[in-house]
This record gives structure tokens, sequence and C-alpha cells, in this order.
């Protein structure tokens, strides 16, 4: 009887770790399927309202450790929630000065298989940052 018992603990110990392996199977095919979908965004910031400026670029690759992007986990997630589409990104509270110092704030890449475009100029990075999150936080 105790070598029955024993013989089933095992057998769904093995089932359990076949089970589990399989969902990390998934989860991994998952992360592929949406990397081959290309969750990806080239972004910009340039000083002022025309491509004259300086300029910032950084390739945001979601999920990846390989991009650069100084806050990419907080990027990505905010995107995930978002699907993607900055105009989503809910608005941080948060006041900011009243300082005219335009910024152009652009992006273009591919995002659950769907093409990204997204370009704005806002009257300082302060409002840049509490309407578009931590996407554009090109700076560490």
């Amino acid at each position: 009887m105790v070598k029955t018992v024993r013989n089933g603990f095992l057998a769904a110990a093995a089932a359990g770790l076949l089970l589990a392996a399989g969902a990390g199977t998934a989860q991994a095919e998952s992360h592929q399927e949406s990397s081959a979908r290309g969750n990806w965004l080239m972004l910009s910031v340039t000083q002022g309202t025309d491509d004259s400026g300086p300029t910032e670029r950084e390739l945001l690759r979601c999920p990846s450790s390989r991009s650069e992007h100084p806050d990419r986990w907080k990027a990505c997630w905010e995107l995930r929630l978002a699907h993607g589409d900055i105009n989503r990104i809910p608005d941080r509270d948060g006041a900011c000065p009243m300082i005219y110092r335009p910024v152009t704030a652009k992006a273009s890449g591919m995002w659950e298989g769907r093409r990204v475009q997204y370009g704005e100029t806002f009257s300082n990075s302060c409002v840049m940052h509490g309407k578009t999150g931590s996407v554009f936080q090109l700076s560490s």
C-alpha cells in the first residue's frame, strides 16, 4: 500500500512538472510571437516645433532587455496597457511650469502587428511627460 501511494505521488509530481514545463513553453512561444509581431517603436524628442533643433532618439523594444531606453520596463508596461496607442496613456497628475520651451515627440514602429505613427508638439517637456508617461523619457 505504501509503495502504491508513493508511486501515485511520484506520478502526480511528474505530471505537475510536465504541465509547468508546458506553461513555460507557452509563455516563451507567446513572447516570441509578440516579438515577431513587432513590439518596437523608434522614438524621438526634438527641442522646438520642427526638426531643426537638437534631437534625442531611442529604439524601444518591448519586452526586451536589449533596448537602451532608460525606463523601458515602465514604458513598455504603459504601452501594453494602452494597446500601443500613445494617446491612450492616462495623463499623470502634477503641475508643470508655464514656461514655453516646446518639444516635439515622435514615434513610429509596430505594436501587436499594427503600424504605429505618433507626433505631437508640447509646450514643454513636463507637459509631454504628463501626457505620454515614460515613453518619451529618453534621458536618464
